[in-house]
Order: C-alpha cells, then structure tokens, then sequence
C-alpha cells in the first residue's frame, strides 16, 4: 500500500504534468488509483512504434528520446530522434483514443522514472467528469500541437543539413566530369566519353531530386517576390529551352500561342519551373508523335495547355498524379514523383488551377496537363 509521502509525490508529478496542470486537488487525486510507478535503465527501450498502448506516461525523473521510423528506401529504414522530453513531460497519448497504437519510440537516455496510467480507467474516469475531461483533452490538444511544431522544425534542420551536404559532393563530381568531356585532361575515347556522359546525367539527376525535395517542403507563395509576368514570355523561352530534348527523341514539340497574352502577377522563375516540370514530364513519356503548349486567353484567366501523344495515365492514378511522392506509373523512370507536386503549390500560389485529363478527348490518347492562372486585374480595367 503506498505511504502518504509516495502519494503526495505522485500527486506533485500529475500537477507539473503537461496533461494534468490545472486539475484541482480533488481531480488529481482520482486519478491515483490509477498510477504506478515505472523505472527504466539508461538506454532501455520503454516503448516501440506500432505496438499497442495501454498507459498514459508522465516523466517523473531522466530524459526519454522520442524516435521514428524513417524509410530510406525499399530495403532499409533507420531511426531518427525527433524529441527529447525531460521531466514533467508526458507521452503515449494513445491510450486514450483508438486504435491505442503508439507512433513513435521511446528510449532512455538515462536513468528514468514515470508515473503510468491506465488508459482504458483513465478514460473511463474522463468520460465520468466531463469538467475533467474538458481540462485533460484542452492540455492535450496543447501538447500534441507543440510537439508537431517541434518535430517539424527538427525535421526541417534534418533535410537542411542533409540536402547541403549532398549537393556539395555531387556538384564538384559533375564539375569534374565536365572538365574531362570538355578535353582538359587529354582525348577519351567514345566509349569513355559514354561513360562519363551517362555518369554525369545520374548526378545531374540526383541535383534535381534534391533541389525538388528543397522545394517540395519550402514551396510556399509567401515566399515569391512578384511582378508583372509576361506568359507568353515564359512559354516562348521554356519550349525553346526543351526543344533540344524532345528533337533528340525525334519528337514535334509544336506551340499554339495567341498574337497577345494578358499578363499575370506573380513569379517568372517559379513559372518557368512549371513549364518545365510539364515539358519535361511530355517528352519523358512521349516515344512518338509529339507535344503541343498552346494556350488561350479566356474571360478571367490564362488557360495554358500541354498535350503530349504518350503512354497516359491510368484512370486510378490520375487523382493522385499532383500528390507528394506519386508512386504511379513506371516509378523506375518516373522518380521521386516530385515535379508535379512542386507545380501544384506554386499554381495554386499564384491564385490559379492545374489538373490533368488523360487520353486527351481531341485524339483519345496520351495526357494533357491544363493550369489557369487569373489576370492581371490592374491591366484588365
């Protein structure tokens, strides 16, 4: 039986909880019954992700490493820490709700010691003291929103750390493959020369991966400078730039444009990266025929269309062909799937839509990418 002095020392821990402040005297002590008290050596796993949650956890003494499960790749995954909690902090909230899976780990960073409470009484105890539960479910909120916070800038430090020191090597190594196809270092030979070539389209992939990646979680129309665009600008200088690309596939890469394009308010730069996104996407999947940008100025937008006469898009994916990591169609050649998630953001950003139609109902294949973006309101008084 526990001793007054165990009791009011529990009590004291439930107080300076992040999930129990507020709570009166008379709520604190219902709640210990429910306690018990849990030690833990240095290092010692308390509790994994995925498995099932039965205590709700106030820390009453060490530090406790919150982890997650990070998927490489395919075949390996590792574990990231995305909080350190220290006394008072409480964990393993899912106790109280369904379906009581933990999503992350915990793990001792030294000697520890926690108060622990049933879930299934605890939230029997709540649901019987609505004031109760009122104070409880408010604290919690509380905690679960600056835990995401948290996890999110750590994360954000995690990629920011891991995208510099990624590019700096694969730049220099491109860098180097530049200097021997230019003839710096003497003759190669043609098969050299293909090795290298096809080395250097690796690591000119990869840069790009890992600067959609940057985008991908930086995109965000707070952080366009703006001007007066002119489209038509943009779509001249981006088909012009993937005219190469598609020739070299022996592809019609044709433009349909209007004699004048309104202009429009926002980012040349970031529309350009839409452009390219689409172009690059058409001539990637495109073996024969060709792509059409053409677009048209319609009674409050710019309506701008890319056709190509590719394999297309299952009806399934097309839904989900502008969502984060899209793993549809010929993952293999088609990436990380980050392209046309970056061209969502930055469209919608600038006040417009995008969205695909696949086989295109003019010829009843291949896709066509369409985004309309408003105009210039000043210009059109």
């Amino acid at each position: 039986m526990s001793t007054t002095t165990e009791l009011d020392s529990t009590r004291e821990v439930l107080r300076s909880s992040e999930i129990f402040q507020g709570l009166t005297d008379d709520e604190l002590d219902k709640l210990l019954p429910l306690c018990q008290e849990q030690s833990y050596e240095a290092g010692a796993v308390m509790f994994c992700e995925g498995a099932q949650c039965n205590y709700v956890q106030t820390l009453k003494s060490g530090k406790v490493a919150l982890e997650t499960e990070l998927v490489i790749s395919r075949s390996s995954a590792e574990r990231a820490t995305i909080d350190v909690l220290s006394e008072g902090s409480s964990f393993c909230w899912s106790a109280l709700m369904e379906p009581h899976i933990l999503t992350s780990s915990g793990r001792c960073l030294e000697k520890t010691e926690v108060i622990a409470l049933d879930g299934e009484k605890l939230k029997a105890l709540l649901d019987e003291n609505p004031q109760m539960g009122y104070k409880v479910a408010n604290n919690l909120v509380k905690v679960v929103a600056s835990r995401l916070q948290h996890t999110k800038r750590t994360m954000e430090r995690i990629l920011s750390v891991i995208f510099h020191d990624l590019k700096a090597p694969l730049a220099a190594a491109e860098s180097y493959n530049r200097l021997l196809l230019d003839g710096f270092v003497g003759e190669l030979s043609e098969e050299q020369r293909n090795i290298i070539q096809r080395s250097s389209k690796r690591l000119s992939d990869l840069l790009n991966l890992i600067s959609n990646m940057i985008d991908f979680s930086r995109v965000d129309f707070g952080e366009f400078t703006t001007e007066e665009v002119s489209l038509m600008k943009v779509l001249e200088d981006c088909t012009e730039m993937m005219r190469p690309l598609a020739v070299e596939k022996g592809l019609q890469l044709s433009v349909a444009l209007p004699r004048q394009l309104p202009t429009i308010i926002g980012n040349a730069g970031r529309l350009k990266q839409v452009m390219t996104n689409l172009l690059s996407n058409a001539i990637k999947f495109t073996s024969s025929g060709g792509i059409t940008v053409r677009a048209k100025d319609e009674k409050d937008d710019v309506r701008v269309d890319v056709i190509d006469t590719g394999v297309g898009i299952p009806t399934e994916d097309l839904p989900k062909v502008f969502d984060g990591f899209y793993k549809g169609l010929d993952m293999e050649k088609r990436g990380a799937g980050l392209g046309l998630s970056i061209s969502k953001k930055i469209i919608e950003g600038h006040g417009g839509k995008i969205w695909a139609t696949s086989p295109t109902p003019e010829t009843g294949k291949g896709t066509r990418f369409t985004f309309i973006l408003p105009k210039n309101s000043k210009q059109a008084e």
